[in-house]
């Protein structure tokens, strides 16, 4: 079975490396990142992991006008890792799939109801956890914090499908547009506890579950949509890839810093994601261009902030470090 895991980012390359890791440990065959527009050095860090042959990188030229996601997502459709793939999962570099079934494998989540077409995980949303700055580490370690099930935020979902070319597009939450044509077999979408979600038929453009499907039990999808307060603080007031507006106010923030719950089950796999982790350190590299990645959104939070980026001590640890 192949696998693939597709993610728009752009400007993302300190977090990038800790998201890709992740999904090669769960198990995708393939991650497919498409990048626009970035001033870091994230291209760079994307091509030395896919000389490496961790990834496939695609390079997006988003047109004046068109929606920045959608965009990408259309590029990322005609790839070969997509066209190939038994299975299809759209995400975001903040967005951890975390399965609580046998392994925690992707192989695992998929045996729940291996003959429906698509299955959609929950989001589980992380708030800042009262970090205030922004430091490089494993984000998955680093907030621990979560909303609880039975709350609003949690209804929104990503799914996972089959037969990606009998949808005519992809969505960041899930495949758009079937070809009545091309599909084969029910369109049945279920939830991770393999729960049918009715109404569905490949043809509903889902973004949540109804509240009495809504589950963690078996899978989730955690969400570090803030992570420390610098890091919102950086995103506040800038237009949102997906909708192309400014979405990121008071109200954004209020609904997603959700801290009720301590959450742990990331740290499962702690053993098996440290070794993935060091083996792509350890790659021609990719060490400096993570480095120089993490000096880059130093700089970015030390203009926010006011100061030169000299004057801040995580972007000369960063650059020591990349022998810059």
């Amino acid at each position: 079975m192949r696998a693939t895991v597709v993610c728009s980012m752009r400007n993302e390359g300190a977090f990038l490396l800790e998201w890709v890791c992740w999904y090669r440990m769960l198990g995708f065959t393939d991650i497919l990142v498409v990048t626009n527009d970035c001033s870091d050095h994230s291209p760079a860090l994307l091509q030395a992991l896919a000389a490496a042959g961790w990834l496939h990188h695609l390079d997006c030229a988003v047109l004046p006008g068109e929606k920045v996601v959608a965009a990408k997502l259309k590029l990322a459709r005609r790839h070969r890792s997509l066209r190939r793939a038994d299975r299809v999962l759209v995400c975001d570099v903040d967005e951890f799939l975390v399965i609580h079934r046998g392994a925690g494998l992707l192989a695992d989540l998929l045996a729940v109801a291996p003959d429906a077409l698509a299955m959609a995980i929950n989001w589980r949303v992380f708030g800042t956890a009262g970090r205030m700055q922004w430091e490089d580490g494993l984000v998955h370690r680093q907030f621990l914090r979560a909303g609880p099930t039975r709350n609003r935020i949690s209804r929104w979902i990503k799914v996972i499908h089959g037969q990606p070319l009998a949808f005519r597009a992809l969505g960041e939450h899930g495949p758009k547009l079937p070809d009545p044509a091309r599909l084969t077999g029910a369109a049945r979408l279920v939830n991770s506890e393999g729960a049918e979600v009715p109404g569905w038929g490949g043809s509903v453009y889902m973004r949540q579950l109804p509240q009495g499907l809504t589950t963690h039990a078996v899978a989730q999808m955690n969400h570090y949509m803030l992570r420390s307060e610098d890091s919102w603080a950086l995103k506040r007031g800038s237009l949102s890839a997906v909708a192309g507006k400014d979405r990121y106010n008071d109200s954004y923030y209020e609904s997603t810093n959700r801290n009720e719950l301590e959450d742990t089950s990331a740290l499962r796999h702690a053993a098996r994601f440290d070794a993935i982790h060091a083996e792509a350190m350890a790659l021609p590299e990719v060490a400096r261009l993570h480095h120089l990645c993490c000096a880059d959104y130093a700089a970015r939070l030390a203009e926010a902030a006011g100061i030169a980026p000299q004057a801040d001590a995580r972007w000369c640890w960063h650059m020591g470090q990349a022998g810059g």
